[in-house]
């Protein structure tokens, strides 16, 4: 049964961020949060917690917060499992939650929250977040995304947003005597030509969804929808097609994609850049830390191309959700508190490569003093997500990772891999 609220079904449009709505008056009188205050939970009671650490250095930032928080008070204990990869979290909530064993709070990206709720895995933090004294200091954006539907109750805790930026190898573009690519044509050819026997032009990812999500805002820059407000899916029509035909291309017909591209994932992409064997890479801002340790000002980054008029940036908010099974939820509610305050807040956002969704955080130094950042701020007026809200959205995103790497091993076309896409989008598989 719903805490608050109901069901709604369909599908909302895709949302376009407004710079304003996204990062907030930078000026003026700053929200500022209050420390958790008079804690609800009296009693011993132990939750778990599951998320996803992409490297060592964000699992310390984890373990370190969870330690905090369990010497902040002496009521509630946090378990933390943070072993996973982000895809790994979600195929271990649902089928936890399926056989009576799931977590209390787990790690969510915006792509899930629709559907966690949609099969009644999240519970609505609304009665909490409405009572809270914090409330007002979240972006309007952000507060859109809570509800992920307009009449929905506020479902999950956004504590960070990812937008996504283009990192290129400035050093090997001024010796080539290429410009930045613009449009996606551009960065086709820019790939191509930069490719050379140790080098590949551009870092492809083959494995799991992530490895087209990356993409989307190219399609959408096409002029494609993915599903409409009305339910139509045209992600089977000529514009979305002709994006994957060349981003397919890099690998099949180009050559500027590494070679071991259908097996590689996120870490093998890191290496790739850190290393100095690739030298572009569409990837979220929170790969900025370690690749500016490693490269220094060799590693720059500009917006994603585009193939329409308008360019259009990934920015996908993240944060943590309670599970409609969680039992403690009132000490649930404390640590989603607890994430969102302090310096643990800003380690898991802008010390580890995100950017804030409160207002009193959108002056921290960190921003100004990464070019990276920098770079997804001023572009905030064309931050985008697709419509994740859309209730076969999870279908497609759950099923289609096999289908691209048929795809790269050309035993199925660009076309093909797109109807398959569609399909899915549209619950006829």
């Amino acid at each position: 049964m719903r805490a608050q609220g109901t069901r709604a079904q369909g599908t909302a449009p895709t949302r376009t961020m407004t710079r304003r709505a996204a990062i907030g008056a930078l000026t003026g009188a700053a929200v500022v949060p209050s420390a958790l205050a008079q804690p609800a939970v009296r009693r011993k009671v132990t939750i778990a917690y599951w998320t996803w650490a992409d490297n060592p250095s964000h699992q310390k930032m984890l373990i370190d917060t969870v330690d905090n928080f369990n010497r902040s008070q002496g009521f509630i204990t946090v378990a933390l499992d943070a072993n996973m990869k982000t895809m790994e979290v979600r195929q271990k909530v649902v089928t936890a939650f399926a056989a009576g064993a799931a977590p209390d709070v787990a790690g969510v990206v915006q792509t899930h929250v629709q559907d966690y709720f949609d099969n009644d895995i999240l519970a609505p933090i609304d009665p909490f977040f409405q009572t809270w004294d914090q409330k007002d200091d979240y972006f309007p954006s952000i507060l859109t995304s809570m509800h992920s539907k307009p009449e929905q109750p506020v479902l999950y805790m956004p504590n960070r947003i990812l937008p996504y930026v283009l990192y290129y190898r400035a050093d090997w573009f001024d010796t080539a005597g290429l410009k930045t690519p613009v449009t996606y044509d551009e960065f086709i050819a820019a790939a191509k030509a930069i490719t050379t026997p140790d080098r590949a032009g551009y870092a492809l990812r083959g494995v799991d969804y992530y490895a087209v999500q990356p993409i989307e805002p190219i399609w959408g820059s096409a002029g494609v929808k993915f599903a409409d407000e009305h339910g139509t899916v045209d992600f089977d029509g000529p514009a979305a097609v002709a994006v994957t035909d060349k981003w397919l291309g890099m690998y099949t017909r180009d050559k500027s994609a590494q070679p071991t591209a259908i097996n590689d994932g996120y870490p093998q992409l890191f290496a790739l850049m850190e290393k100095g064997r690739a030298a572009m890479w569409l990837y979220g801002t929170h790969a900025s830390p370690q690749l500016m340790n490693a490269l220094g000002d060799r590693i720059q980054a500009t917006p994603i191309p585009r193939v329409g008029a308008r360019q259009y940036t990934l920015a996908n908010p993240e944060g943590e959700f309670m599970t409609s099974s969680c039992k403690e939820k009132d000490a649930a509610w404390e640590f989603l508190v607890f994430l969102s305050n302090g310096p643990h807040n800003k380690w898991l956002s802008t010390d580890r490569g995100y950017l804030p969704v409160r207002k009193s955080r959108a002056a921290d130094p960190a921003i100004e003093a990464n070019r990276f950042f920098k770079l997804a701020m001023a572009n905030a007026a064309n931050w985008w997500t697709p419509p994740f809200s859309f209730k076969n959205w999870a279908n497609y995103q759950d099923k289609i990772a096999p289908y691209w790497q048929q795809a790269l091993r050309q035993e199925i076309t660009a076309a093909q891999w797109n109807a398959q896409a569609a399909k899915f989008l549209r619950g006829q598989a």
